[in-house]
């Protein structure tokens, strides 16, 4: 079967591309002497982790502990929870997890470590925990170096954990790559400070575990990191290529919808709205339009309702005919992802097979 014979709308994920993706920046990670621990978030899917393990990396990243439950059943077994994890039967079921796996959380208080302490002791595992320093983002991390010391020693000292190091998310920074350069040199000097600051109280930090896919191949810039956490680099997408982090041939998935309407002098109607690729605006470029039409990109996807997607035919030549299929980049590739049940892979346009998204709503 053709892609094009698929019932739509439906993803489809070009797997060459994605293995280049993989290939390329495990291959960057171990020329610089960088752990690789991408997360799943972007994907949701435990085939798509081992095909990121066997390229090179060393371990995975997921936000929920319903995603660590997905990989850990698929025989994952060093996954980075990095999300503060709060409530007893969420800490209970991670500690479940750490009886059989290698499990590290990021937080950014006490409280959250005293929770994850009380379910590890009494589940008899260990749990490895990074403290998350905030280095710009403004989402979560501890605001001081001095504070963040503090709930360091704190972790250290409570039963059934191992303090691991630092974790901070360089996710304000969206500088062109080759304009990099002055931030993460800023964000060096806090990581050196961090360290020192340790230091000082006996503690050492075995990992210092950072990163996204913007900042992914100026890593190694970042004096003292140890480990990146990109995400969206397997698949990109149009936040990705319009801010000059991907290019269009690095994009592996893609919407492959219908049109359903033209009717309306100017507009095209295509068989998928909010529901097949998120709300997610464009936030990079000139942040307009909701995807790119790759097949004639001066048509402009200008706005969705649930079930309909409005494409713009002003700007373009050709008018697209009802039951003609069209291919769409999404803006967001993560949150698109999480709306579907599989997705179907292919290798020059002949279709391969599925993958069920297993961690699809896994928000708990």
């Amino acid at each position: 079967m053709r892609i094009e014979e698929l019932e739509t709308p439906a993803v489809i994920v070009d797997l060459d591309v994605v293995e280049r993706n993989l290939h390329r920046l495990a291959s960057y990670c171990q020329k610089h002497m960088l752990r690789l621990r991408p997360h799943t978030k972007t994907h949701k899917i435990p085939a798509i982790a081992k095909m990121q393990l066997t390229s090179g990396a060393k371990g995975i990243t997921v936000a929920k502990v319903g995603e660590a439950e997905v990989m850990a059943a698929a025989g994952l077994d060093d996954i980075l929870m990095a999300y503060p994890l709060i409530g007893a039967s969420k800490c209970r079921r991670l500690a479940t997890l750490a009886q059989n796996c290698r499990i590290t959380v990021s937080l950014d208080s006490q409280e959250a470590a005293r929770g994850i302490s009380e379910a590890a002791s009494r589940m008899g595992s260990t749990i490895d925990i990074l403290v998350e320093l905030d280095v710009g983002m403004k989402r979560c991390g501890i605001q001081s170096v001095a504070d963040w010391v503090q709930v360091a020693q704190a972790v250290d000292r409570l039963p059934g954990l191992h303090f691991a190091g630092l974790m901070f998310y360089p996710g304000h920074i969206w500088d062109p790559p080759a304009e990099q350069g002055p931030a993460l040199d800023r964000l060096s000097e806090t990581i050196e400070q961090t360290k020192s600051a340790l230091g000082k109280c006996g503690l050492g930090s075995e990992v210092v575990s950072g990163g996204s896919t913007p900042t992914a191949y100026n890593s190694h810039q970042v004096r003292g990191l140890t480990e990146i956490r990109p995400g969206t680099y397997v698949f990109n997408d149009m936040n990705e290529t319009h801010a000059g982090y991907s290019q269009l041939s690095d994009c592996a998935l893609k919407i492959l919808a219908t049109v359903v309407s033209n009717a309306v002098e100017g507009r095209a109607m295509i068989d998928g709205g909010s529901k097949t690729f998120s709300g997610d605006r464009l936030i990079s470029g000139d942040k307009q339009g909701f995807g790119l039409v790759t097949e004639y990109p001066r048509i402009q996807f200008v706005s969705m309702s649930e079930e309909h997607g409005h494409l713009d035919l002003s700007q373009s030549s050709h008018k697209p005919l009802v039951g003609e299929k069209l291919t769409i980049i999404p803006n967001h590739v993560c949150t698109c992802v999480n709306m579907h049940d599989q997705i179907y892979y292919h290798r020059n346009g002949v279709v391969e097979d599925s993958w069920k998204v297993e961690g699809r709503g896994k928000v708990q």
